[in-house]
């Protein structure tokens, strides 16, 4: 976690850019990205849900809320374990659209996770459901390919390695079987 400082600055160029945007009439909805798992308690083992109402208090400009998501860090031991409610109640709470702009599951295990291609699969229609349950206005896909780290290791206690398998192919650009049903999310119809 950064110091508050940090914090404070950053809270502090995102109104004033938000500002600028407004004076010069650039046509664009401002949101920011709030960390699914934080609103729910879910980091650090908690379990409560606390909401995003200090982030709405601290950056009153936004239309819209992004959500970045990793259930697997959370704590869900499956995807089907994520309440359906889990992008919903922040929507409502927030009474804004909301987004996904960053998230994921690992296809492969490491540390505690025990995860593999077919349960990353599984997330992929699980978070079909949870954009449907918020009625989502858009899904962005951050990594589509795994991350190859050979040639370019990070280093130790570095965090990257817990985000280096979302990928919907793999390094070598092979499809997993998250790219299926990815690709079946947006055959549906939507109405507009």
């Amino acid at each position: 976690m950064a110091p508050d400082s940090v914090y404070q600055a950053l809270k502090t160029m995102a109104n004033a850019v938000a500002a600028q945007i407004r004076a010069a009439g650039v046509p664009t909805k401002l949101f920011v990205s709030v960390q699914v798992e934080t609103a729910w308690g879910r980091l650090g083992g908690g379990t409560t849900y606390v909401g995003i109402a200090q982030d709405l208090a601290d950056f009153p400009f936004v239309e819209a809320i992004g959500l970045s998501s990793y259930p697997y860090l959370g704590g869900f031991a499956q995807p089907e374990d994520v309440p359906l409610d889990y992008y919903s109640r922040i929507a409502h709470d927030a009474a804004k659209p909301v987004l996904v702009v960053e998230g994921g599951w690992s296809s492969v295990s490491f540390d505690t996770l025990v995860s593999s291609p077919a349960e990353q699969a599984r997330y992929i229609a699980r978070q079909v459901q949870l954009l449907d349950s918020a009625n989502a206005r858009g899904v962005f896909q951050l990594t589509f390919y795994d991350l190859d780290l050979s040639a370019n290791p990070p280093p130790p206690g570095s965090i990257l390695p817990l985000f280096t398998h979302l990928g919907l192919a793999d390094s070598a650009f092979n499809p997993k079987p998250a790219l299926g049903v990815w690709d079946g999310a947006f055959q549906r119809s939507y109405a507009p």
